[in-house]
């Protein structure tokens, strides 16, 4: 009797140890798969944040502007140039105040070599409708759109240099609007040679600018005023 009570006793607490083991295994097995959970989640996340600030990285990046789009939209914007031929000064200044109100930028006209005898040279060249040899201080003319063109009156006419510096260039589709300086006459009698040695251009109305105070109503007059 009191061995099958210690059999049965001994069965309980085998039982009972398999039970607890299996508990054990139990909360175990729970445990770690809760934290592989945590750990699945918690790099989900950073993987997350990640993608966003590549996401935000690209998506603030600047495009890249080449110099061949920045030159083309110099172009695009109707450059003005002031070109201007000056022997004792007056139209160089008259030139700096259009550039001035215009924006517009400057290039010096002269002559390759020096005159010997202005006198005689210089009216000779323009009765004889020679044209000079020159320097210019701009490369081309070719990016501008509006080109001011600026000399003294010389017998009457715009001096042989500004013969020379319309045919050496293109102003097919440019607006070309002169101007002058002058001791006594005007500028209408010189402008034969614009619409003569540049026919596909447009010639605006031509100042001369004897007096300063009215270069500024010409320019706003023209509707180029900066």
């Amino acid at each position: 009797m009191k061995i099958r009570k210690s059999i049965l006793l001994l069965t309980l607490m085998l039982a009972l140890s398999f039970v607890l083991a299996a508990c054990g295994n139990s909360n175990s097995s729970a445990e770690t798969a809760s934290a592989a959970d945590e750990t699945e989640t918690v790099t989900e996340a950073l993987q997350t944040e990640e993608t966003a600030e590549d996401v935000s990285e690209e998506t603030t990046e600047e495009p890249e502007t080449t110099e061949t789009e920045s030159a083309e939209t110099d172009a695009d914007g109707g450059n003005v140039l002031v070109a201007y031929f000056s022997y004792t000064g007056n139209t160089k200044e008259v030139a700096q105040i259009i550039a001035e109100y215009t924006g517009g930028d400057l290039a010096e006209i002269q002559r390759a070599e020096e005159y010997g005898d202005l006198q005689e040279e210089a009216e000779a060249e323009i009765l004889d409708g020679v044209h000079p040899e020159i320097t210019v201080s701009v490369d081309s003319i070719e990016g501008y759109d509006t080109i001011f063109v600026g000399y003294p009156i010389w017998w009457d006419e715009a001096p042989a240099m500004i013969a020379t510096f319309l045919t050496e260039n293109d102003f097919s589709g440019k607006t070309i609007i002169p101007f002058c300086t002058s001791a006594s006459d005007d500028i209408g009698n010189s402008l034969h040679i614009f619409s003569e040695l540049c026919p596909d251009a447009e010639i605006a109305e031509g100042l001369t600018a004897n007096d300063l105070n009215d270069i500024e109503p010409w320019i706003q007059g023209l509707g180029l005023m900066e």
